[in-house]
Order: structure tokens, then sequence, then C-alpha cells
């Protein structure tokens, strides 16, 4: 279930009126943030609560090939916007648990970064902790200021590193200020990258949204069920297991 789904589902789990009225304009304008903040106010805390578990923690995901593709490459930081498990549980797996898992509200952050371990950055929190899963305004809000160390070393990590982001949406506030900053605060920099279907957005947006965020964008066809981003996924770990062979042999570090 993606996200226009759960509040698709948060929606019609309101009585009809007003608040449900809002959600679903908000939904239909691309507000998310928004409807997720009056679906919210509008249920019982502990009805919201339940609809996060019953549609992220009680499904039991299983993993695709691509999660297993995505562990192969074996990056030693992985940030994701997720609360779910499935990259996580399936990393540990093929790892034998050696990943550590940190999320935005975590006091340890800097020595976990500092340490060789690999880890993964949860910046909207866990499933396991649906109380403080950031999926409203007020929670964006929120977060940046009570946890501003957390976004500093998100910074410190977008000037040190390259990032490719997977399935992930331009729209999400904390990825657009950080990299927004980035951009016009060190011109001239190295670009992340980003991989998204082909036509979203349409070539003038996304022309700006390169320029603001210095960002390169990899398109592919969307199409059987994203087939082609699998196998592009699947060569790149391919090339990146060749690149280690090489560096082992050629001690070019």
């Amino acid at each position: 279930m993606n996200w226009d789904e759960f509040l698709q589902s948060l929606a019609g789990s309101l009585p009809t009126g007003d608040k449900r009225t809002a959600v679903e304009q908000c939904i239909g304008e691309g507000d998310l943030l928004t409807a997720c903040e009056i679906a919210r106010k509008a249920l019982r805390p502990d009805v919201f609560k339940g609809e996060l578990l019953r549609h992220f923690a009680e499904k039991r995901f299983k993993p695709a090939p691509i999660h297993k593709d995505i562990v192969g490459i074996d990056s030693r930081i992985v940030i994701t916007t997720n609360f779910d498990k499935i990259y996580e549980m399936e990393a540990n797996t093929m790892l034998h648990g050696d990943i550590l898992v940190k999320n935005y509200y975590d006091s340890d952050l800097a020595d976990t970064l500092r340490r060789q371990q690999r880890c993964v950055l949860k910046i909207h929190g866990t499933i396991d902790t649906p109380d403080k899963t950031i999926f409203t305004r007020t929670d964006y809000a929120s977060a940046r200021i009570t946890h501003r160390h957390f976004y500093r070393a998100l910074e410190a990590l977008f000037m040190t590193h390259t990032f490719v982001f997977l399935g992930a949406s331009m729209r999400d506030p904390d990825l657009r200020l950080i990299l927004e900053d980035y951009a016009y605060r060190y011109g001239g920099t190295r670009p992340h990258f980003m991989v998204m279907p082909s036509g979203s957005p349409v070539p003038p947006v996304l022309e700006v949204l390169e320029e603001s965020m210095n960002l390169r964008t990899i398109c592919y066809d969307p199409a059987l069920n994203h087939a082609e981003l699998a196998t592009g996924i699947s060569e790149l770990k391919n090339l990146v297991e060749t690149e280690r062979a090489t560096l082992r042999n050629t001690l070019n570090w």
C-alpha cells in the first residue's frame, strides 16, 4: 500500500462531513501532509495508531528481488524515508545482523556514523514506535526544532557523500530543505542523483527541481511494475561487485 492509498483509507474511516471532504480534497491536490494532519486530528489517537499498524506492520510485506539487489550493493550508509522494516530486515538477514538502525531521535547518531558498521538512518522514524513517526506538517516542523542535531548530521552527509535516491519523492519537506540549502550554499559542487519514472514530473518542472536541488535525474520506463528499474539496480549491483574486485587487485583506493 502506498501513501495515497493509506490516506484514502483514513478518509474512508471518517464520517461524512467537512473533515472527510477536506481530507479528500487535499489528497486530490497532492497535499498529503495536510490531508494526514486533518485525518489524525479527526480520529482518536488510538484509532490513528491502530490504522498505522494495520497498514504498515500487520501486512507482513515481503522483500522483492530489488530489495536484495540494493542490499547487495552494500552501501555503508543508507537513508530511508520509509518507516516500514522491509529493507532493514532483508539487510540483516543477508548480512547476518551487521546493520545498525538509527532513527531521527536517537542521540548516538554521530558515533554511529564514525564507526565502520553499516547503518540505516530512518529519517521519519519506525513503525515499531508509531507515536514518533513523522507524517504531518506539524511533525516535520517539530522534528527539525527538537532534533536539530540529526538534521545537521544529514547536512554533513550530503556534503561528503554522493547519494542516489530510489523511490523518494521531492514532495518530502526534509529532503527538499536540505538539498535546496546544499545547492545554494555550496554552488558548483557535485550533484546527487535521483531515479524516477519518465514523465513524472513533466520536463519543465523536472528542470527546476534539478537546478534548485543540485540533482541529476535518471529516468526509466515504469511499465510492467517498474521492471526497468529492477533490471537497472541488478546491473548496478554487478558493476559495483566488479569495481570492488578491481580495487582489491590494484589497491588503488
